[in-house]
């Protein structure tokens, strides 16, 4: 005992120490002794399978060597360092600026937060700090609606494992092509396709007259110029060429380009046809737009886009440990515990009492590569069910988490639904842990009407 704090006052870090050493202090057992040694190894080995469990003195004392006075200090050691973490972590919550207000746009979709446009979503630093502050490595953090992937993506690139559910088909392709592991063939495949729509890109500037209409969905032609359709099919059909990932990949690029290549209205940001070809754009200082001549150069657009999602695909890949699971799963958020068995942090930003419709805002995607969405799956469609709905939701949180449980929900002025939840969520039995109320700035479109959000965090 006296070597091992001779030890001690030579390091002067206890976080130098391994687990047994600190038990050994805490208890008054010597290391150097072959069965307080084994004592103190027992002991490690059943708090490190004990992890975040409610341990009992009467459980200590069944481990050889250990009696009930051990037993009371190494759990006072435990509620210490317990009360330590919580009052740490509040403080740096608190302490923590959560507006984001000087944040450029390009600040907002760095990496490949950018692949595609995805409304109502949340800017990645809300999600990347709440992971630095509440998890460790190889944590797994899941996201029940997890839209376009924000929080899979952070949390790869700190370190933790993760998981993400939502309904609409779209988001599960959108983060596949997000969270792509590459290798050398892959980023082969991408630089033939890139070279492929440089050629092309040269080759297409000849006149359109006499290009017949492609047909790429029902209806089509009213959403897309027949030389802009023609040009579109010439992209699915190269894109069969190349590995499922790759084909996904392009698809991306191209869906996030649809809505400013089709006749849809530029001033909506549901796809909408204008009455008639020549309208002004309401949104951009009411300009003339003319869909029958106006140009739409779609290989330019198109090498453009996936150009800059390889640059952000391969540095993604540099950052983020390509042995961590980042898995998008197309499954109601009603369903989780069928889905994954237990998790350390939850982070979602759920939908609104008012959800948007994912199928009408991506309509010309949706309708190009076949999508469907289960009738009645997404939740806020029908606001009379919407608390029922996310009870439901943090009933099956309940039963997966271990650890931290963080919602980000806009403001509701007057229903106060945003209250009703963090409610609901306390009658669950989520313990509330912090309250941080953020304004939201450099809003778009229906966001506008939302002037603050909140931040809850629980603990289970």
């Amino acid at each position: 005992m006296e070597k091992l704090i001779e030890k001690i006052t030579s390091q002067k870090d206890p976080k130098e120490l391994v687990t047994e050493q600190l038990i050994s202090i805490i208890i008054g057992k010597s290391t150097s002794n072959m069965a307080d040694s084994q004592t103190n190894q027992n002991l490690a080995n059943y708090l490190r399978s004990r992890l975040c469990q409610n341990i009992r003195i009467e459980d200590l004392t069944k481990i050889e060597g250990i009696t009930a006075l051990q037993a009371f200090q190494i759990l006072s050691a435990i509620e210490l360092g317990r009360r330590f973490y919580k009052n740490n972590i509040a403080r740096k919550l608190s302490n923590e600026d959560w507006d984001f207000s000087s944040l450029r746009q390009s600040e907002r979709q760095y990496g490949v937060h950018f692949f595609h446009h995805y409304t109502a979503k949340f800017i990645p630093q809300i999600p990347a700090k709440l992971i630095r502050l509440l998890s460790k490595g190889n944590d797994i953090v899941v996201d029940p609606f997890m839209g376009s992937g924000t929080t899979l993506i952070e949390a790869k690139l700190l370190g933790c494992h993760s998981y993400g559910f939502d309904t609409n088909p779209l988001a599960v392709k959108i983060i596949k092509a997000k969270a792509m592991i590459i290798n050398e063939n892959k980023v082969k495949e991408i630089d033939k396709f890139l070279n492929w729509t440089d050629k092309e890109r040269k080759y297409q500037n000849r006149k359109s007259e006499g290009i017949k209409q492609v047909e790429l969905f029902e209806n089509s032609h009213l959403w897309f110029r027949s030389d802009v359709a023609y040009k579109i099919k010439l992209i699915l059909d190269e894109s069969k060429n190349y590995s499922s990932e790759i084909q996904n990949f392009i698809q991306i690029g191209l869906s996030d380009l649809l809505k400013g290549m089709s006749n849809a209205r530029m001033d909506s940001v549901e796809p909408i046809l204008p009455e008639n070809p020549i309208y002004n754009d309401k949104k951009h200082y009411y300009r003339e737009v003319n869909n029958q001549t106006r140009n739409i150069p779609v290989f330019d657009r198109v090498y453009s886009q996936l150009k800059r999602m390889k640059h952000a695909i391969l540095e993604f890949n540099k950052e983020a440990d390509r042995r961590l699971i980042c898995k998008p799963i197309l499954a109601d958020a009603r369903e989780v515990s069928k889905h994954v068995k237990n998790c350390n942090l939850i982070i979602t930003s759920p939908p609104y009492w008012s959800a948007q419709n994912y199928e009408k805002l991506h309509k010309l995607s949706f309708k190009l590569f076949n999508l469907k969405t289960e009738e009645g799956k997404e939740i806020g469609r029908n606001s009379s069910s919407y608390l029922h709905d996310m009870k439901i939701v943090f009933q099956e949180i309940a039963k997966v988490l271990n650890g931290y449980f963080a919602i980000v929900i806009g403001e509701d002025n007057k229903r106060k639904l945003h209250e009703k939840l963090y409610e609901i969520a306390q009658q669950i039995g989520f313990k509330p842990f912090e309250i941080i109320m953020r304004r939201i700035s450099n809003q778009v479109s229906r966001a506008k009407q939302i002037k603050n959000e909140y931040i809850y965090v629980f603990k289970i």
